[in-house]
């Protein structure tokens, strides 16, 4: 396992490294969500890499902070001053924790979408390759060389890894896919996989009937995704477009009519509300359709 300069540079610390091994013996399941996210790293790696980040940061933002109370912020009272010292670090600090432990849970995310995305593809590929009477080997190597089919791409190469380095049995091979596959549709492909083969069946016609399957599920979903995405359009002409141009419109009025807070409330309104809608926006229209 080749570890990146930073996880080497955790692991020389003692105590960091033991720290991680006691975190990951209390999260048993680490292993199969790293493998899921595609991480080729141990649990107690892992873990050893948060609790440095956690640290890093605690003691980056206690420096900032008291750098801030001793010039910028050296006119405000001192009650104040010492709660923004105790308080900011460990804050930054949870936030750190959070931040690292999402980030495989979101990388299980996307590579879950990206395998949904693309199996009636690849199904199609596996249905055609099988008629030809290409071995299930063979069909999950030539998978392992198809850049178009995303992460079902990466998990082939696992497949096609195991049987010919390590010299395993498809089936187990197989197996050992359904566990660290990131999607539940994957996982049932490949049990079905494993079903025909042992029951004697045709895998032509498994892969057919799964492409079919698979593409009229992909449609469905994409119908869902246009109406979603229609619903989300009109609602941004509403909150991001027409009630920022009315609002803009109320305040300068008021500006102009000498009201006091109406300056502050323009402000507001263009340097934060429409910002932020338009990023929540941005986020939900990506997250629609698995990113595309």
């Amino acid at each position: 396992m080749s570890l990146s300069p930073y996880y080497r540079f955790c692991m020389r610390f003692s105590f960091l490294s033991s720290m991680g091994k006691r975190l990951a013996r209390s999260e048993p399941d680490i292993e199969i969500l790293l493998e899921k996210a595609d991480k080729n790293l141990r649990g107690d790696v892992f873990y050893t890499g948060l609790v440095g980040a956690v640290i890093i940061a605690l003691i980056s933002t206690l420096l900032l902070v008291t750098i801030f109370n001793l010039s910028i912020l050296s006119g405000f009272p001192l009650p104040i001053r010492l709660v923004i010292w105790v308080a900011v670090p460990p804050l930054i600090g949870v936030f750190t924790y959070a931040i690292y432990n999402y980030l495989p849970r979101n990388r299980i995310s996307e590579r879950k979408k990206s395998i949904d995305r693309n199996l009636a593809y690849a199904t199609n590929y596996m249905a055609a390759m099988a008629s030809a009477d290409v071995t299930p080997s063979a069909i999950f190597r030539g998978l392992a060389q198809q850049d178009i089919y995303g992460e079902i791409k990466v998990e082939s190469e696992k497949i096609a890894r195991d049987i010919d380095f390590f010299g395993k049995d498809l089936i187990k091979v197989l197996q050992k896919a359904i566990v660290r596959s990131p999607s539940e549709k994957f996982q049932d492909f490949l049990q079905g996989i494993i079903t025909t083969a042992n029951s004697g069946g045709s895998l032509k016609v498994y892969f057919m009937s799964k492409a079919d399957q698979f593409m009229k599920d992909n449609r469905l979903t994409q119908e869902r995704d246009l109406q979603t995405l229609g619903v989300m359009a009109e609602s941004f002409v509403t909150v991001v477009v027409a009630a920022p141009l009315f609002l803009i419109i109320m305040m300068s009025t008021m500006a102009m009519m000498g009201q006091s807070g109406g300056d502050v409330l323009l402000a507001a309104t263009i340097f934060g509300l429409i910002p932020v809608a338009q990023i929540v926006f941005a986020v939900l229209i990506g997250d629609t359709g698995g990113g595309d």
